[in-house]
């Protein structure tokens, strides 16, 4: 665990350790007699009492959860207020689960399954995660499970862009908060497919359950982000049902009429608009000044470059291509002239500098008429590449090797063209 220094060996107390030692033997004979249960297909009372102690003192056992699943089934089926305590009890059983380890998978996955039966409170719910998200704010859990609650209350995209903005005044490292925004925005104004994946990745696991849905919510996630920000909508996917277990065990869960999410293509980023980039830009501008060492917010705005050049690639061949054009060289020089300003008061962060690095690289690209993500020729050249530039960059690789060698490797790699400075916006020219 973070924080707490590693015991070195030969130094356990004895006592401990038997204690330790007899707990463990007392906790694996508990875990025989449930599994023999289960495998016997033993429902009754004594049997589940049994389940529920064992995963009181572990919940990562899954297994246990999806024999609690199975004893569920007929009761569910039959309905009326027996299935609704039952829903309850188990509710309940999560909650003392989590207050064991709050970052259960199993544990969490679970609990959407009993609230997509539709049996309890999702104000309960909103408010539950509320609470758990103001003792740890970076718990992904929590922000996955957030995510499949207001998914089903309908919540506006408006008022969990506020809750995410007030998470992250709150702390700027929040990454989750940031990701939050990269599924908001494009469903605020119109892009639509990476949000309703990104929500709808939450409802996969619980309403398919299985390992199956598990990952296919993570890659549904994963490349509705989009750029940096896929990893956390992939984490989030993961949390939704990645340790469901065989798909056999699940009773069958009621349909949201939430669809299948579409996968997202370069139209959902490219549809918000530049005014709402450029207030994300000085949102994420105001964190790199307050701790320009914390990731979270760079990897946001590698996202709103992203956004930024996805506006100039699908103008490309139109109308509008000049206009979106001498925009995003626009956002590429006032951000070059930021990273600059943050490297005069913090001289070796690694960073500022790293971005200013990759803006150049993008700035030469989009000069050069090359795809502004990727290096190719992209539909043919607009200019002639600057040998300022290239040197500028070439230096800021260079310097990245120095402040940073244990990633040599990739600099050397990102300067010679080997390595995409930002991601590619998924079906960029489709």
């Amino acid at each position: 665990m973070h924080g707490r220094p590693r015991q070195k060996p030969g130094q356990a107390d004895p006592e401990k350790a038997k204690a330790a030692a007899t707990k463990a033997a007392l906790f694996g004979q508990l875990s025989k007699e449930v599994l023999s249960r289960r495998s016997a297909r033993r429902y009754d009372a004594e049997s589940l009492a049994l389940g529920a102690k064992l995963l009181e003192l572990h919940p990562e056992v899954y297994t246990v959860w999806n024999y609690r699943r199975e004893a569920l089934g007929p009761v569910l089926a039959a309905g009326g207020e027996a299935a609704v305590a039952a829903v309850q009890a188990e509710l309940a059983l999560t909650e003392r689960a989590l207050h064991r380890n709050p970052k259960s998978y199993a544990t969490w996955h679970h609990r959407r399954y009993l609230v997509a039966q539709g049996m309890c409170s999702l104000e309960h719910e909103l408010a539950l995660v509320c609470k758990l998200l103001e003792v740890d704010e970076r718990n992904f859990h929590g922000w996955g499970y957030r995510c499949f609650v207001v998914q089903l209350m309908g919540t506006p995209a408006e008022r969990e862009l506020g809750y995410a903005a007030e998470k992250i005044n709150q702390n700027f490292s929040n990454y989750s908060a940031w990701h939050c925004r990269t599924a908001l925005l494009p469903a605020l104004h119109g892009g639509g497919g990476a949000a309703e994946a990104a929500l709808a990745a939450a409802l996969a696991g619980a309403r398919l359950g299985g390992e199956a849905a598990g990952e296919a919510a993570g890659v549904a996630a994963g490349e509705a982000a989009g750029g940096a920000a896929g990893e956390g909508a992939g984490e989030a996917g993961e949390a939704a049902g990645g340790v469901a277990g065989a798909p056999g065990d699940q009773p069958p869960v009621p349909q949201y009429g939430v669809q299948a999410p579409p996968v997202c293509t370069a139209a959902a980023t490219s549809a918000v608009p530049k005014e709402a980039l450029d207030k994300e830009f000085e949102l994420v501008k105001q964190a790199f000044f307050t701790e320009p060492e914390d990731q979270s917010g760079w990897f946001y705005h590698r996202w709103l470059l992203g956004c930024s050049l996805a506006r100039w690639e699908q103008a490309r061949g139109g109308s509008r291509h000049g206009e979106e054009r001498r925009a995003v060289l626009a956002v590429l020089a006032r951000e070059q002239e930021m990273c600059q300003e943050l490297l005069e008061v913090e001289h070796d962060s690694k960073w500022p500098l790293l971005t200013l690095t990759r803006l150049r690289e993008l700035q030469q690209q989009v000069q050069h008429g090359g795809a502004a993500t990727g290096g190719g020729d992209g539909g043919g050249g607009e200019g002639d590449a600057d040998p300022e530039l290239a040197e500028e960059i070439a230096e800021g690789y260079a310097r990245l090797i120095e402040l940073d060698p244990l990633r040599a490797g990739y600099y050397k790699d990102a300067r010679d063209g080997r390595a995409h400075v930002v991601a590619r916006p998924a079906a960029a020219h489709a």
